[in-house]
């Protein structure tokens, strides 16, 4: 009896046990099938770019009359890879230069008065400067379109990192930094919105009002963005989402440091245009020349004005490491905003952006992979629809 009694005893506990499993597994939520997922847009997208491209060019075949291809086009596309790279130099190097408790603001305004001295005296050999008389030197001097368009781009730069410190030190930057893949959307509102305005009224950017978007190209640069919008989630924090996350402050549906960033990505839809009306008001050896020495100099003077730039600081540079840190970050600057201006002067800040926003979140999420052993879990579909947006717009 007292067998059987505590037989029924774990009979009923197992059966209590199965009742409840039963009532866990019906009180789950069911996996519902969106029809707007992530990856059935980013699939959608990939499917009206090819469809647009093939129409396009059956077009073309048949004899349709379509706009000719600006023949430095190409050039301008390989020029914003190699500011890709360059830029990606930098940011290593300077990650590196950072572990020698180098200050951030001194090794920034040492670079760039480096590369401004240089820039400044290649300009002088090149003729684009001269020195030999106040009058010569007034003559070789750029046109006003310059000042207004560099002092403008100056302002606009100084306000995008100031929201862009705002942002990162508000919300983190897990949640921000996926944001930037709308810069070439903006980009793109921009050219088509705001440029036609402008040459009516201001006589500004009209080479670009007059200019044309084929179809398959503006669905390349929305598969741009929006793989690069998917990987930068999914590289920031592994696919899951950050723990910051609760913590953040929220304005809408968004972090407010989010907001900033769609903020500067409208900024930096007038910044490209002003630099390219000044690269072509001078060329880009002179407005990268003027460029360096004012970062130089409102950088080393912030610095100077807040006690930080002192012997001791400037001693950190005198070692043989740092010095050589330090030139490969000049060299690589150098060809990353020579080569930003050479593509912006050759085709649309839309393209550029493109290129620049989802290569290199592209690039720093392989580089990931391949250096660090990192997971590929998440990233393989946003990857093959950045790449087959970029072979598009290449096309």
């Amino acid at each position: 009896l007292e067998f059987a009694e505590v037989t029924g005893e774990k009979v009923k506990v197992l059966a209590e046990m199965a009742e409840k499993e039963k009532e866990m597994e019906l009180a789950k939520p069911k996996e519902e099938f969106h029809v707007f997922s992530a990856a059935n847009i980013a699939i959608l997208l990939v499917f009206i770019t090819t469809a647009s491209f093939l129409q396009v060019k059956f077009a073309a075949t048949a004899g349709t009359v379509s706009a000719p291809r600006d023949s430095n086009y190409i050039l301008g596309l390989g020029a914003a890879c190699l500011a890709l790279v360059g830029n990606a130099m930098v940011g290593a190097l300077r990650k590196i230069l950072s572990q020698h408790n180098v200050g951030s603001a001194q090794q920034v305004g040492i670079a760039t008065l480096i590369q401004g001295i240089f820039a400044i005296a290649y300009c002088l050999y090149s003729g684009d400067l001269a020195m030999e008389s106040t009058e010569d030197f007034i003559s070789h001097l750029p046109g006003k379109p310059f000042w207004i368009a560099a002092v403008g781009a100056s302002v606009l730069n100084g306000i995008v990192k100031t929201l862009e410190t705002k942002a990162f030190s508000e919300t983190d930057i897990s949640l921000c930094a996926p944001f930037l893949a709308f810069d070439p959307v903006m980009q793109f509102v921009v050219g088509v919105a705001v440029m036609p305005l402008a040459c009516k009224l201001m006589d500004f950017g009209c080479d670009e009002a007059k200019s044309t978007y084929p179809a398959y190209h503006v669905l390349s640069v929305a598969c741009i963005a929006f793989g690069a919008f998917l990987l930068g989630k999914g590289t920031a924090s592994g696919g899951k989402v950050s723990a910051s996350m609760a913590k953040a402050k929220y304005l809408g549906p968004l972090p407010v440091g989010s907001w900033y960033i769609l903020l500067n990505c409208v900024i930096y839809g007038f910044t490209s245009r002003m630099d390219k009306v000044a690269i072509k008001s001078a060329g880009k050896t002179l407005y990268y020349a003027y460029g360096r020495l004012l970062m130089a100099a409102s950088t080393l003077g912030g610095a100077f004005m807040s006690g930080a730039l002192t012997w001791r600081e400037l001693k950190k540079f005198c070692t043989p490491s740092v010095m050589s840190l330090l030139a490969g970050i000049c060299v690589a600057d150098a060809v990353y905003m020579l080569s930003l201006y050479q593509a912006f002067a050759w085709i649309s800040p839309v393209y550029v952006t493109a290129i620049k926003r989802g290569g290199g979140i592209l690039l720093s999420s392989l580089l990931g992979v391949v250096l660090f052993g990192e997971s590929m879990a998440g990233r393989f579909g946003p990857i093959l629809t950045i790449c087959l947006g970029v072979t598009y717009l290449c096309l």
